[in-house]
């Protein structure tokens, strides 16, 4: 996931609609012992699973509107930085997965997947 509160949202969602238990990734590890562990891409880092899911794939979200509308113009050098944060962060994430890996979005896709 792309930040904290969209993981939030998808551990809720899994739990109440779907009856699927989760454990939250921390900077300490997962944290609870359900079956799917939910976090924002940068706490999956190190770790390995046999199946993944990247939710929130989609622009606006990777990269965030707010560092493209803020930094683009104004600080040319800190935005590449962004993207190339961003970017690698997906990258991350996606080469956590050994065996199946999923990408769900909403409206566009980021610019970082592949057309």
């Amino acid at each position: 996931m792309a930040d904290g509160d969209m993981a939030g949202r998808v551990a809720a969602d899994l739990e109440t609609r779907h009856g699927i238990t989760t454990a939250t990734l921390t900077e300490d590890g997962p944290q609870g012992g359900g079956e799917v562990h939910v976090g924002t891409m940068h706490r999956f880092k190190g770790l390995e699973y046999q199946k993944l899911a990247v939710v929130g794939a989609s622009d606006g979200v990777l990269p965030r509107t707010a560092l493209v509308e803020k930094y683009a113009t104004a600080d040319p050098r800190r935005y590449e930085r962004g993207l190339n944060k961003s970017r690698n962060q997906l990258f991350v994430a996606a080469t956590r997965a050994r065996d199946a890996l999923r990408l769900s979005r909403h409206g566009r896709p980021s610019p970082f997947l592949p057309g």
